[in-house]
């Protein structure tokens, strides 16, 4: 159970608000092409345009729908704005490494395998940044004992330890080793 200072638990309005950001970042990942033709649309024309400006090693007249075809298959659960940020990240060289260890080749239309990495890599931002939130919200106030507290239970601790290693048969056998107290 995640817990916070008692000084430093939330109050309602704070909890109030951050339970309605990670409601809206919930939401936002939720907005993809396989929930919304709307979304669709919008993807299929952000990948388009990136089609367009980087050129393919591979691509013809023919190949161009079928490359629409597997970058909208690549990122039908994608949301939208997560494939806008990989794009632009495309185009500023800053995807670091492939899953091969390997910088990207920029010069070239990123294959709809990369392209989908690197969008799940900025959905990871909104991931954790609402999965923060949560365990914000489930946070208790920390239970704090005064120094007085803590030496007792110390104490009490090594009454406790002396007690438990002592032998529960006694020396000779007879069951004398613990006293009932």
């Amino acid at each position: 159970m995640p817990t916070l200072p008692k000084n430093s638990t939330l109050t309602a309005a704070e909890r109030e608000e951050l339970a309605r950001h990670a409601r809206r970042l919930d939401a936002l990942c939720q907005r993809t092409p396989v929930n919304d033709p709307n979304i669709e649309q919008e993807t299929l024309v952000v990948v388009t345009k990136m089609t367009l400006v980087l050129p393919s090693m591979t691509q013809n007249d023919i190949s161009a729908e079928a490359r629409g075809e597997a970058f909208m298959a690549a990122l039908d659960d994608v949301p939208v704005w997560a494939v806008q940020a990989a794009i632009r990240n495309w185009y500023r060289r800053n995807c670091g490494k492939n899953d091969k260890g390997e910088p990207y080749d920029y010069h070239w239309c990123p294959a709809p395998a990369e392209l989908r990495c690197i969008a799940l890599a900025e959905m990871r931002w909104v991931n954790q940044r609402a999965n923060t939130i949560q365990t914000l919200l489930r946070a208790e106030p920390r239970i704090e004992y005064s120094d007085e507290h803590r030496r007792q239970m110390r104490e009490r601790f090594a009454e406790l330890s002396q007690t438990l290693r002592a032998s529960p048969v006694g020396k000779d056998g007879s069951g004398g080793g613990i006293s009932a107290s």
